[in-house]
């Protein structure tokens, strides 16, 4: 099964935001619970933290954060309304989400950036690839975060108006190799659509 198809110089991304690596978070969810926030309902890894954050949005945002492996990730899961610059399509919705992504963040230090694809399970889901390297005092330590941006689109979209952006953050020594993807494959293959994320309840969870 085929997470995503780069070039073999280019190492998958990590985050917007910089966490320093540290320590293991003790384990705050069972295996197989479930979550639902945004009308979205999702399974998070085992062990990792889940919560809402709005940041003064119309809408909320699920921030994720854990360990894979022994990779820190910081991930986030976003309700976009469809952009009235692009046709109603999934492929141009995510072209121009793209490009005004890219200009957005055109003053980052960012390099290796691909707009890209993920696959699973017979589905293809739009996505870029981005990283940064952040120079220690000692070279031993640098640090590299490596993100994937990826667009989950509703089966009946354009219908509901809006889709989701997942951002993938892995954070770990420059030195390392690239972190798995597993765990995002899981957690997009877990994720689906129950009700319009405007107005929904954070039903939280533990949810059967």
């Amino acid at each position: 099964m085929t997470l995503l198809r780069l070039s073999a110089s280019v190492v998958i991304l990590v985050t917007l935001a910089c966490k320093p690596l540290g320590s293991a978070p003790p384990p705050t969810q069972a295996a197989g619970a479930s979550c639902e926030y945004i009308g979205a309902r999702f399974v998070p890894p085992t062990g990792w933290t889940v919560k809402e954050e709005s940041d003064g949005e119309p809408l909320s945002r699920i921030t994720l954060s854990g360990w894979s492996g022994s990779h820190e990730v910081l991930a986030s899961i976003y309700a976009r309304e469809i952009l009235p610059s692009a046709e109603r399509t999934p492929s141009d919705q995510a072209r121009a989400y793209f490009q005004k992504f890219r200009a957005a963040t055109s003053d980052q230090p960012w390099t290796d950036i691909v707009e890209t694809s993920f696959q699973d399970a017979g589905h293809t889901y739009p996505a870029l690839a981005y990283r940064e390297r952040m120079p220690a005092v000692i070279s031993a330590m640098d640090v590299q975060q490596d993100t994937v941006v990826l667009l989950v689109f509703p089966t009946d979209f354009p219908a509901g108006g809006y889709f989701y952006p997942f951002f993938w953050t892995d954070t770990h020594l420059a030195s390392a190799p690239t972190g798995s993807l597993a765990d995002l494959q899981a957690l997009v293959a877990s994720f689906s659509i129950k009700s319009s994320p405007v107005g929904a309840p954070a039903k939280g969870c533990g949810l059967s």
